[in-house]
């Protein structure tokens, strides 16, 4: 064979390998993608069956007694409750996509984490599902939390705390600063006040500061210092809304990879 041939042969057969590979490559990155959307599919799915199962209510007309609003919430998130006991509550953030159920499992053995990669009907999902802090009080017959903490999954796909991230653009903040967190004993609505970027810690000193470590304040003292670590780790804070010792707090917390263990959280004052 000619060395004229040889090179065109051994220039076809380069040329089928490179397209082997990139056929592969396509065939890889199409399934991955293919995987992810039924996935995201699967999670919404899942969240408008449940949403399906809250029944109307007005809640201009509840009573303004403990016994009268858990009576209403259990009449409007009842079902949701008979089909699954960990069911606390459901929460929205007006405006973002983010309305979901909350789910609460402080004696799970897993630090409350038994929905971490579980949807409500506790099948495998890998969005998992919203759950409070295993640590948090909710019924107000019992003092509830000084602060509550949700935990959610930051999805790509905008599902779960996915539309987070658009918090840390500081005139998104401002204009979607509506939660409504409604638990099994009362309705709740909230203004968020500030977005932090934290990091989770394997190692914390006794007077360090995290976020996900403030459940309770025993004192003004303590507060006033809990508030002023969180403003000055804060990319956004709103005085107007800023909370005063007596006030009941709202966290959403999730993951941000501007650095690694990267945490952002939005903390919010219950006004109603």
């Amino acid at each position: 064979m000619s060395k004229k041939k040889k090179k065109k042969s051994g220039g076809r057969i380069l040329s089928t390998i490179i397209l082997i590979i990139a056929l592969c490559g396509l065939g890889y990155s199409g399934y991955h993608l293919a995987k992810y959307a039924w996935q995201t599919w699967q999670t919404n799915k899942t969240r408008d069956q449940v949403a399906g199962l809250i029944s109307g209510q007005d809640e201009t007309a509840i009573e303004d007694s403990d016994e009268a609003m858990r009576k209403a919430m259990m009449k409007k998130y009842g079902k949701l409750y008979k089909q699954n006991k960990d069911f606390i509550g459901w929460l929205k953030v007006e405006n973002t996509g983010i309305d979901n159920p909350v789910m609460f499992t402080p004696d799970d053995g897993l630090n409350g984490q038994f929905y971490l990669r579980k949807n409500f009907y506790k099948n495998y999902d890998i969005a998992g599902t919203m759950f409070v802090d295993y640590r948090n009080v909710l019924d107000p017959a019992k003092g509830v939390s000084t602060n509550t903490i949700i935990y959610g999954h930051r999805m790509k796909n905008d599902t779960m705390f996915g539309p987070l991230k658009h918090y840390k653009d500081s005139a998104y903040a401002k204009e979607h600063d509506d939660i409504q967190f409604d638990t099994l004993y009362r309705p709740g609505r909230y203004k968020m006040f500030a977005v932090i970027l934290s990091e989770a810690k394997t190692v914390v000193s006794e007077d360090e500061f995290v976020y996900y470590d403030f459940i309770d304040a025993d004192s003004e003292k303590e507060f006033d210092k809990d508030i002023a670590s969180i403003k000055a780790e804060s990319i956004y804070y709103d005085d107007k809304n800023a909370p005063s010792y007596g006030d009941e707090l709202l966290t959403l917390s999730t993951c941000d990879y501007y650095k690694e263990n990267g945490r952002l959280a939005l903390i919010a004052k219950r006004v109603d």
